[in-house]
């Protein structure tokens, strides 16, 4: 016998025939008919040798989790569980390489992974769109360069439309195609264009300057729930003939709309940045419904100008009328840098003050804009100025020739710099710019107990020169010390047995100090100190917040708005929202005319929880619930305000971890006065909480956007209440409501996850 290997045992063939025929001569010859199992088995014999180890087999790889950065294949979405949705979280696409094949056709190589770092496989060629574009400059140096698509179509007005126009030039995307995708691997893959850059004819002639800067991005769109995985759009910029290219063309970075808007989310979810956008919302890109321009500086400022716009702009779509004549915005249009600064992700941010166009500053000027067009060939319109003196006839891009420094029309940052307008409007962002020159110290404050006259020492510096306070007078504005108290929640209730406020409701203690500044005694260091002509009232049982605030006006008739000083005596209070944050959309937070500027924190003064002003409109003017509802446009008195990111992004607004429930020791809020038992002393309105309507502290701020009946149900079932009759208490509201025992940090449905969904 032989052993061939450790698998297993093999014999011969011929071994075992001769023995085979062996064993029937033995049978023929000795058995005489038996059985052949009747004959006894020999020995066995010894064990041959151990052969040597075989190949390894394959591994199979351990299955990797998409959360831990584990492979997906995704195809267009539409075979996604909901829990794989969540797992893969979103997509991130990165543009690797940018060529040109023979025809000259670009090819482009993209990675596509999970937030998580996981390669998704299998993507389906028809979810993804690409587009190109190249930058054409002004070799004359007065326009803007600009994005020209090699991609467009000839888009006819909807059925439902008004049309305008028979038909228009539209900058479009190309879908890829199976037959031009290779998927690579490890979640690469490569694309070839259809589009042919050397022979662009129809809709329009495009001509292919390779020597110009280029740009491919793409898009991916997802079906179904998966929708909602878009990443943000990549693009590249290259230049076919290898020069240096025309630039790189950004006037305003995504991250500078992410102030407001946090990620957009357009044309279905995945149009998500500016860099991509601007390559189809180019000059010549037009809808046919309104004739508007959908350029990208004539569509956006147009689209944020909103209801200050002198004439509505209102666009097409497949889904149908898009108005934007309620947009609602934040902070005065002047401040163009709010959106457009020169840095590295948008070079071109600073062509705003040399480079006025009537395309881009017409949008917000639009009462004095005159165009003609499309032109066919192009599909550009052609603009012109007409001001309030004369019309300009020369070309759309002329503006620099009088709108510059030393033009007849003068520097464009410093015109919208002025102090008054020549309408004799005045200028906010000149109010908010020379408030910046001021400042405001309170000092420290002394006996604010009840029982005591407090004293207040403050200093009030102009470009860091002391103001004699002393010299001020009504003509100069306005300049208000405010005290306000409580225990955890202010309130300014001056008789906790009676419940009678100490000044007007919603209303701090206030003292006009340009009225009383014989009272004010100097410090000797330019700073002064003022001391309350009476004690503070028994009410006074807790924090004490000094507020001292107030705008300046001039001989022009010009305002400044200074930051509001705010000061704890006892220690300061803890911050629910900040600043830093208001002042991502509002440039400068600013309210009352100016008056009261800066620090959010002073607004509790009077935005405490027991202003109540329904029958004004208003509603609770408590901070928290009267911010919210302002946000979400519920405030009848002010009207309606259009919100630019979801409401479900605390964190827009609040610190980390602030939002998950009011102190326990928060009062309820009053949400409207009664019949108010008005009482004057003192030639001021007294009025009494006890026959307030309320709602619990944390169900009447949360309760503003989960406004629902079954919401409200859900927070009355567990605690919460709203609209109490019977009179306001003291006694705080909030320890009796169960709301952080399912929505506190970590818990079940933990707020800030839940949002986050």
């Amino acid at each position: 016998m032989k052993i061939a290997g450790a698998q297993g045992v093999t014999r011969s063939r011929l071994p075992l025939i001769a023995m085979m025929a062996l064993a029937a001569g033995i049978g023929l010859a000795g058995c005489d008919g038996d059985s052949v199992n009747d004959v006894a088995a020999g020995p066995t014999g010894p064990t041959g040798p151990v052969g040597p180890t075989g190949p390894t087999g394959p591994t199979v790889p351990p299955t990797v989790p998409i959360e831990d950065g584990g492979p997906v294949t995704i195809g267009d979405g539409t075979t996604l569980t909901a829990d794989e949705i969540a797992q893969i979280g979103g997509l991130v696409a990165t543009i690797d390489s940018a060529t040109l094949s023979a025809a000259p056709a670009p090819v482009v190589e993209f990675t596509v992974k999970t937030v998580h770092g996981g390669p998704v496989l299998g993507l389906a060629p028809a979810v993804t769109r690409f587009m190109v574009s190249k930058l054409v400059d002004d070799p004359a140096g007065r326009e803007s360069s600009r994005w020209q698509s090699y991609v467009n179509r000839s888009a006819t007005p909807s059925a439902d439309g008004p049309a305008v126009l028979a038909n228009a030039i539209q900058a479009n995307t190309e879908t890829a195609a199976a037959a031009r995708w290779v998927e690579l691997g490890s979640g690469r893959y490569r694309y070839t264009y259809a589009v042919d850059l050397d022979s662009v004819t129809a809709p329009i002639a495009v001509a292919y300057e390779p020597a110009l800067t280029h740009r491919v991005g793409l898009e991916i769109r997802m079906s179904g729930a998966a929708e909602e995985l878009a990443p943000d759009n990549p693009v590249k910029d290259f230049v076919p003939s290898g020069g240096a290219g025309s630039g790189a063309k950004l006037v305003a970075a995504t991250e500078n709309c992410a102030s407001c808007h946090v990620r957009f989310d357009l044309h279905g979810g995945p149009r998500r940045t500016n860099e991509y956008c601007v390559t189809c919302h180019n000059p010549g890109t037009v809808d046919p419904d309104t004739g508007e321009d959908l350029g990208m500086a004539y569509l956006t400022h147009s689209i944020h100008l909103g209801e200050a716009r002198g004439e509505p702009f209102k666009v097409w779509g497949f889904t149908g009328e898009f108005d934007f004549s309620e947009v609602t915005y934040p902070q005065s249009t002047l401040f163009c840098e709010t959106c457009h600064t020169q840095s590295a992700s948008s070079p071109d941010g600073d062509d705003w003050k040399t480079k006025p166009s009537t395309a881009a500053c017409g949008a917000c000027h639009v009462e004095g804009i005159r165009k003609t067009g499309p032109d066919a060939a192009t599909g550009r319109y052609t603009y012109r100025f007409q001001h309030s003196t004369f019309d300009f006839a020369a070309a759309d891009v002329d503006c620099v020739g009088c709108h510059r420094p030393g033009g007849a029309a003068g520097d464009i940052l410093a015109t919208h710099q002025k102090p008054v307008f020549d309408s004799g409007n005045r200028n906010i962002r000149f109010s908010v710019e020379r408030g910046r020159d001021f400042s405001y110290e309170i000092r420290g404050v002394t006996n604010a107990v009840a029982g005591m006259a407090p004293t207040v020492r403050f200093r009030i510096l102009d470009k860091g020169v002391p103001v004699d306070v002393t010299s001020l007078t009504a003509a100069d504005g306005q300049l208000t010390l405010g005290l306000a108290w409580s225990t955890k929640d202010f309130h300014n209730v001056a008789d906790l047995s009676t419940g009678v406020l100490a000044g007007a409701r919603g209303r701090s203690l206030v003292i006009d100090l340009i009225a009383n500044k014989a009272a004010l005694v100097a410090d000797g260091d330019g700073g002064f100190s003022y001391t309350l002509a009476s004690a503070l009232p028994a009410g006074v049982n807790g924090d004490v917040m000094a507020t001292l605030y107030g705008r300046r006006q001039f001989a022009d008739d010009s305002h400044a708005y200074p930051q509001s000083a705010v000061f704890f005596p006892g220690g300061k209070r803890q911050e629910l929202v900040s600043q830093q944050k208001c002042e991502k959309c509002h440039e400068f937070v600013e309210a009352h005319g100016g008056s009261r500027a800066g620090n959010p924190m002073m607004c509790n003064a009077c935005h405490n929880s027991s202003g109540g002003w329904a029958a004004e409109g208003y509603g609770p003017i408590a901070f928290g619930a009267f911010a919210h509802n302002l946000h979400a446009g519920k405030i009848e008195e002010i009207g309606e305000i259009t919100y630019p990111q979801s409401p479900s992004r605390c964190e827009a607004c609040h610190l980390e971890g602030t939002y998950y429930a009011a102190r326990t020791d928060a009062l309820a809020i009053s949400t409207d006065a009664g019949p108010d038992q008005d009482l004057v002393a003192d030639g001021i309105q007294n009025q009494n909480l006890f026959d307030d309507t309320w709602d619990s502290a944390t169900a009447g701020t949360c309760g503003t956007c989960h406004d629902s009946g079954p919401a409200k149900a859900h927070m009355e079932q567990n605690g919460g209440a709203f609209g109490v009759a019977g009179g306001k208490s003291l006694t705080p509201s909030s320890a009796t409501e169960a709301c952080a025992v399912c929505h506190g940090p970590g818990r079940a449905v933990d707020t800030a996850r839940v949002h986050a969904q």
